[in-house]
């Protein structure tokens, strides 16, 4: 019998049409592949034509690969082939991309493209320094590119912080229309930790970058609003309701500030009642609030409650909800009124650290890995530990926030020089390993690196890079799913590992 599409099922012809599609997706690539190919025999110093067939052909590693073992022979000084051959690498990221990205810019120094590709290698080597000559000689190249400005920009922001924001500022003024400029300010601002020259960058960009056109403004205002409502609910209210009004604002936005400005409403209409001594009626607007994951809007209702209840005469209260809190967040802010509330439930400040410790262990489950080190025989074990804090973190040389968060951490590590805390380093991209030695060696951070194997680690789950813990002298997990990007998180990871040491004390 002939079989048609009449006599098959719905759901059978839903399985072909799902097998189908990659198929097709594979031989519209192959087609489109196929067509770079001959734009590039003809035209190897075509760049954009580089850019494009590795773009399109990336899951053909073989291919591409034996592709342009075929160019360079063919095209052995044409730059453009060097730094398609590099960039297919660093795409991959992987170690092999140096040698091919050194010969482009040897054939031509004015590639920006390939010295900005170097520049990525070098900080998967741990060669920031090099990192920003790569990224210096990019940006020399094509003096009128945005990007290159700012990436040459932010390699001087740890090492030389008067000259990162004398770039940054240079930027803004030269680039006007970029999305760079809104980007630098989001960064600068960030991680200001003077409170009125954070104000003053968020208000420079709202002027100079509105939200309608300039999408890094939009995660601004969103800080800025965070900023507003642990000070001022009115002035979030106010904020917000003005950026859901500007013109030309796309509906997502637009409805992302209506949805803020409603919930500064709700925080002005607790504060109004709780300033009529309706502490009831105040309590249960909060509770109808369902605040952001992320950023510091849930610690601003932690406080807001806690103010309620302790106002409605219920201090333990006001200390319960700070306190559960804090277990999870121990930001710095929340220690003097923690503390407070517990003096006027009728605790002592021993109390109140006991009460911590106490919460902190009650659900803490205990760490263990047996894994081989990079630069020691033998494996490492959660036991070789014992009796130190461990500051854990799961990373790979590839990962740009890990990269990025390394300095807050060796930042912070400095408080605690000769005491009994470790820092531990795990790569969970093992195709990576040929980078992370030279990584170590050159950056001088000071964890020690070990190769991750999934099955020889327990209740240390990884969903994602940096996924970061902090475990105590007897092995257990204390603190997890905290990052460190800014000023303020540095101070609270301080705390946080400083209760550890305390917990012996």
């Amino acid at each position: 019998m002939k079989i048609t599409f009449n006599h098959l099922s719905t759901y059978t012809i839903a399985a072909v049409a799902l097998l189908w599609q990659p198929l097709m997706a594979g031989a519209q690539a192959k087609q489109k592949g196929d067509s770079l190919v001959n734009v590039i025999n003809k035209h190897p110093e075509n760049v954009a034509a580089h850019d494009a067939y590795i773009q399109t052909m990336w899951k053909d590693s073989a291919g591409v690969v034996k592709q342009y073992q075929q160019w360079t022979k063919k095209f052995p000084k044409v730059a453009a082939v060097q730094y398609g051959y590099g960039k297919f690498y660093t795409n991959k990221e992987s170690p092999a991309a140096r040698p091919f990205l050194l010969k482009a810019v040897e054939l031509d120094p004015k590639l920006a493209d390939a010295w900005q590709e170097l520049s990525i290698d070098a900080e998967r080597w741990g060669e920031f320094d090099k990192a920003r000559e790569f990224m210096g000689k990019a940006s020399a190249a094509e003096p009128g590119n945005p990007d290159y400005f700012f990436y040459y920009a932010s390699a001087f922001e740890k090492d030389n912080p008067q000259k990162y924001q004398q770039m940054c500022n240079e930027l803004i003024k030269k680039f006007p229309e970029s999305q760079r400029g809104a980007q630098a300010l989001y960064w600068m601002a960030f991680r200001e930790p003077d409170l009125q020259k954070k104000k003053a960058l968020y208000e420079q960009m709202r002027r100079d970058f509105p939200v309608s056109k300039f999408s890094w403004s939009g995660s601004g205002m969103e800080e800025y609003f965070d900023l507003l409502l642990s000070e001022s609910p009115s002035e979030a209210l106010k904020l917000a309701s003005e950026l859901a009004a500007t013109p030309g604002l796309e509906a997502e936005s637009k409805e992302g500030f209506e949805k803020s400005a409603k919930l500064a409403g709700q925080f002005v209409t607790a504060e109004k009642l709780l300033a009529e001594n309706k502490a009831g009626e105040a309590a249960a607007v909060l509770n109808e609030i369902k605040p952001k994951r992320w950023g510091s809007m849930p610690q601003t209702l932690a406080l807001l409650k806690a103010k309620v209840a302790a106002s409605g005469g219920h201090p333990q209260q006001a200390y319960d909800t700070l306190m559960k809190f804090y277990v999870a967040t121990p930001a710095r802010s929340l220690k003097a009124p923690l503390l407070a509330y517990g003096k006027e439930a009728g605790k002592t400040e021993s109390a109140v650290y006991s009460d911590l410790k106490q919460r902190l262990n009650a659900d803490a489950k205990e760490a263990s890995f047996s894994l081989e080190s990079y630069l020691a025989n033998g494996k490492t074990t959660m036991q070789d530990y014992k009796g130190k804090v461990v500051l854990l973190t799961f990373w790979f040389p590839g990962c740009g926030p890990c990269r990025g968060e390394f300095p807050h951490f060796e930042k912070v590590l400095q408080h605690f020089k000769g005491q009994a805390v470790s820092y531990v380093a795990i790569n969970i991209v093992r195709d990576q390993d040929e980078y992370v030695v030279p990584f170590v060696k050159s950056s001088k951070y000071s964890f020690t690196a070990l190769k991750d194997v999934e099955t020889e680690r327990k209740n240390l789950p990884v969903r994602g890079a940096p996924t970061n813990y902090l475990i105590d002298q007897d092995g257990k997990i204390i603190f997890k799913n905290f990052m460190i990007q800014n000023h303020d998180a540095e101070l609270m990871l301080e705390d946080m590992i400083r209760l550890l040491l305390e917990k012996q004390a």
